[in-house]
């Protein structure tokens, strides 16, 4: 059987094994399509490695994983490179022409794939201790509390992912610049709900070379390699 499929077969096994709670029309968008500036031209930030793959087949994984009804994957700079080196799982691909306004512009544009479901996680592509039960968790409680804008949180520290209902589609949809879907959620704190990260760690992201270093334990420097596709098609283990 095709690793692909295989992937998908395991994905429908532990999904139904595990869970117990009626699955909700739930998307969930990657948000990929950054330059990786702070890193400059040294390496392209979303293909560093960490535990064998890259950072952002972790998100993609994850995503994939779990209870979300479909996933979407939002490119954008060097989108051939980064597509090439990673397997995309389960996930639609947008480009997003429009990636150096900042993040909203990728809001904007997987918030197109998800017009129709009821609610949409949105998840950045570079905090790989972010697994398939953290987003499991904001689409439970999502059944929960209908109305509610709900956050991951670790800690006193809260953020992406993070899932919001329909009806605040239309105010994602007109951020712009650098402002993410954190702006809608502190908007709307009365309709805010936390549920717990699995790991302490969760919020860990990539932004510089010293970010990198203190997430894998390395002393100094960094390597960029280009992950053999053969390699990342291998199932993930649930966490």
């Amino acid at each position: 059987m095709h690793q692909t499929a295989k992937f998908m077969q395991r994905c429908s096994l532990c999904s139904s094994a595990t869970h117990n709670f009626v699955i909700s029309r739930a998307g969930c968008v990657i948000m990929a399509a950054g330059g990786s500036r702070r890193l400059g031209a040294r390496a392209n930030k979303l293909l560093l490695t960490f535990r064998g793959r890259p950072l952002l087949q972790h998100a993609i994984d994850a995503a994939s994983l779990s209870q979300a009804i479909s996933c979407t994957l939002v490119v954008g700079a060097n989108a051939q490179e980064v597509l090439d080196s990673v397997d995309v799982r389960r996930c639609a691909v947008v480009d997003n022409p429009k990636w150096r306004e900042g993040i909203a512009s990728s809001i904007r544009a997987g918030l197109t794939q998800h017009r129709d479901d009821e609610a949409c996680i949105f998840m950045v592509a570079d905090q790989p201790c972010i697994g398939v039960t953290d987003i499991d968790r904001l689409i439970a409680d999502h059944h929960v509390a209908r109305d509610a804008i709900v956050a991951l949180q670790a800690g006193e520290v809260w953020g992406t992912p993070m899932l919001f209902p329909e009806h605040d589609f239309d105010a994602l949809s007109k951020l712009h610049g650098d402002s993410g879907a954190k702006r809608v959620a502190e908007a709307q704190r009365g309709r805010l709900r936390f549920v717990a990260a699995l790991s302490h760690d969760a919020f860990k992201d990539v932004d510089t070379i010293e970010d990198y270093e203190r997430l894998t334990g390395a002393s100094s420097g960094f390597e960029n390699p280009k992950t053999p596709r053969s390699r990342v098609r291998e199932s993930p283990q649930r966490r």
